[in-house]
Order: C-alpha cells, then sequence, then structure tokens
C-alpha cells in the first residue's frame, strides 16, 4: 500500500505540472534506481503429500522489497524498450492445513522459511505524449521470467517434518523457475526545465507461476509435499532517474 501510495501522489504531481523540454525521442536512453515491493497476489492448490491431497492446506508468500533498476532505449519516437532488473526480493514463506501433531483439526498459517526471487522483465513501451513534455507517462506489455533462489526450510519447520511426517534429515526446498506475460505503467517527471534527471514511479503486473517442491529422507526413502504456485504480484518501484 505504501508503494501504491507513492505512485498515487506521482501522478497527481504529473497533472499539476506545467510543460518543459524533455526530448523523449529516438535514441533516448533513461536509467532509473529506486526502491521496490513485490506484493504477491498468491494463490496455491492443496499440498500434495506423496500424491495424496491435504485438503485445505496452502503455500504463501509475504511482501519481498528490494532496490530496482530499470532501463528505457526509445527505438522510436513514442516507442521504448523497457527492462527491470533489481536485487533478489526475499520473501517469507508460510504453510497451512498441515496434519495437527496432537491430533486436532490441521494446523493454521506457521512459518515455513524463506525464498529470494529476480523478477527481470523485458516491455516494449509507448509513450502516449508529445517528446517535448516534461511529464512522460508509458504504459508496456513484454515478458517476464523469474528465477527462485536461496529457499531456506526453518528450524521450527524441519522439526515437523521430523516429528509428525518421520523425516531423518533436513528438508530440501525447491521453487520451479517461471516465465509469463508482464504488463506495465508508469511515468518520469523531469525535475526541471531542460532537466536531465527525474523522478519515476511505476507498476507492473506479472504473470508467475511455480511448482514447490519440499523433499525430506524418510525410513523408507524419499517423501515430497508439492503444491502448484499462481504467484501473479504486483511490483511498485520509485526512483530517480537519468536521461542519455
Amino acid at each position: 500500500m505504501k508503494a501504491a501510495n507513492l505512485l498515487a501522489i506521482a501522478l497527481a504531481l504529473a497533472l499539476g505540472a506545467g510543460q518543459a523540454l524533455a526530448d523523449y525521442e529516438q535514441g533516448s536512453v533513461i536509467l532509473r534506481i529506486g526502491a521496490g515491493w513485490v506484493d504477491p497476489d498468491d494463490d496455491s492448490n492443496w499440498l500434495r503429500l506423496d500424491g495424496t491431497q491435504l485438503p485445505e492446506s496452502r503455500l504463501y508468500l509475504d511482501t519481498g522489497e528490494s532496490a530496482t533498476i530499470t532501463g528505457t532505449w526509445l527505438f522510436a519516437d513514442h516507442w521504448g524498450l523497457g527492462l527491470l532488473a533489481a536485487f533478489p526480493f526475499e520473501h517469507d514463506l508460510k504453510i497451512s492445513g498441515l496434519p495437527d501433531p496432537t491430533g486436532g483439526p490441521p494446523l493454521g498459517k506457521v512459518n515455513l522459511g524463506d525464498v529470494e526471487q529476480l523478477p527481470p522483465t523485458l516491455t516494449v513501451q509507448w509513450f502516449p505524449v508529445c517528446t517535448d513534455s516534461w511529464v512522460q507517462p508509458y504504459v508496456g506489455l513484454g515478458i517476464n521470467y523469474t528465477t527462485f533462489m536461496d529457499e531456506n526450510i526453518n528450524s521450527s519447520a524441519n522439526d515437523y517434518f521430523m516429528m509428525v511426517l518421520g523425516a531423518q534429515a533436513d528438508a530440501d526446498l525447491e521453487l520451479d523457475d517461471s516465465w509469463g506475460l508482464a504488463g506495465e505503467l508508469g511515468i518520469d517527471i523531469a525535475l526541471g526545465r531542460n532537466s536531465q534527471w527525474l523522478i519515476n514511479a511505476a507498476v507492473w503486473y506479472l504473470d508467475m507461476d511455480s511448482e514447490a517442491k519440499i523433499r525430506f529422507p524418510t525410513a523408507s526413502g524419499t517423501s515430497v509435499i508439492k503444491t502448484d504456485v499462481d504467484i501473479d504480484p504486483f511490483v511498485y518501484s520509485i526512483g530517480i532517474g537519468y536521461r542519455f
């Protein structure tokens, strides 16, 4: 919500701004750095333990924060190629619906661990206003690739797997990488007449799907908990930029 409010403020500034020369034309390059938030709208299928569904169970990803780096190359007046890059976003993981070790109802939402991800995104951007405006809104459509790394399961989750599910060693967590479509809405506002410096606010929607797998050794082999996760996050960014 903080990032969404910042984006709204930037848009309000744009509506009240006058005009200056910014020369957004073919050959321009804009680099931006800022703070970013990944807010998953996650919805997972029921967990499957060795193929058996655990009713009403879910996997959740919390919001992650990091620094973003974005760039635009205008290959024609009004049209550019945009790239979203970032330092890794770290997300806490939670899980619900696991069997209660005391024999009661399934457990509610409990901590599972954490994971890092990088969501590089390439878009074709359209800048609809004239090239000499100091306020430059834009929209984009493209493709996202997300890679997951440093998946960790915390000690309390490992203790549960050993006590309830018969694990004989720590579990491993893996999330598959994801390809999907991406949409983008942003705005650049120059910091003065003819200034090369600007402030930027942007939001992306990413079609991000993954399969999560938790594996642990047992006396009879290896047990696996699986689920398909529709992460589908909004990514918010606000920062500063420079036009070359």
